[in-house]
């Protein structure tokens, strides 16, 4: 009976405790390819407001003509960032956003070798995350530093 008894306390002591991983996906937007690409991330929710974690952005190719030349550009973005919740109201919260990015950036002229630059820099931005009965939906944007660029990201954050 003590056995039993136990169980269901662990039980229900883990299903009262609030989730603290979440995995996210959304549609992205930056002013430096000035194409959308999808994004993916997951957070890990470290106490109360504080929150970390990796993100994935996968920019769309894009044509462009530099001096004459057909070229074919791409960036693929991996950041690490921090950001603390500032609840405003019950399910809706605002949140300063801090980073560090790699970026992998390539440029394919046709008939020619392409150019691949890694580039490291920092996140600066904000976001608003509105919390609803099985998923949150988050918008964001930030700064990167190196590449003078604005990123714009709209997705949805599921708990795992």
């Amino acid at each position: 009976m003590l056995l039993i008894a136990s169980g269901i306390l662990f039980y229900n002591a883990k299903a009262q405790e609030k989730t603290k991983w979440l995995l996210g996906a959304g549609i992205t937007y930056d002013n430096y390819m000035n194409m959308p690409g999808i994004n993916l991330n997951v957070t890990y929710r470290v106490v109360k407001g504080l929150h970390v974690g990796p993100d994935f952005s996968a920019l769309l190719n894009r044509d462009e003509s530099e001096n004459g030349v057909e070229v074919l550009k791409k960036e693929l973005e991996y950041n690490f960032n921090a950001n603390y919740l500032l609840k405003i109201s019950e399910g809706l919260s605002l949140y300063p956003l801090a980073g560090i990015n790699f970026s992998k950036v390539t440029v394919h002229p046709i008939n020619s070798e392409p150019s691949k630059k890694i580039i490291t820099a920092m996140n600066l931005g904000g976001g608003l995350e509105i919390e609803l009965k099985t998923f949150r939906i988050f918008f964001e944007s930030k700064y990167v530093t190196q590449l003078r660029k604005y990123d714009l990201t709209l997705g949805t954050l599921f708990k795992i």
